[in-house]
């Protein structure tokens, strides 16, 4: 049980999330995904990451915080279950 309360000090360097924004978060990441199956080749025939790259490095650092969020409530709900 004490590396749970580790676990919610490590976290402790992100901010809350309202309900919504862990939507958008999670919808934003799930087309994210989608984007990332079905991309297609370039004129070269090489595949081109570079707007799931872009996509990423714009929308990645909130679905890391939700995703700590979200993991430090669970570790909240159990020590507290």
């Amino acid at each position: 049980m004490a590396h749970i309360g580790m676990w919610i000090n490590l976290m402790a360097d992100f901010e809350q999330y309202s309900d919504e924004v862990c939507a958008e978060s999670i919808n934003s990441f799930q087309e994210r995904l989608m984007e990332a199956d079905n991309l297609k080749k370039d004129a070269n025939g090489r595949m081109n990451y570079e707007t799931c790259w872009k996509a990423m490095r714009k929308e990645g650092p909130m679905i890391l915080n939700v995703t700590k969020h979200l993991f430090a409530e669970h570790l909240r709900n159990k020590k507290d279950g």
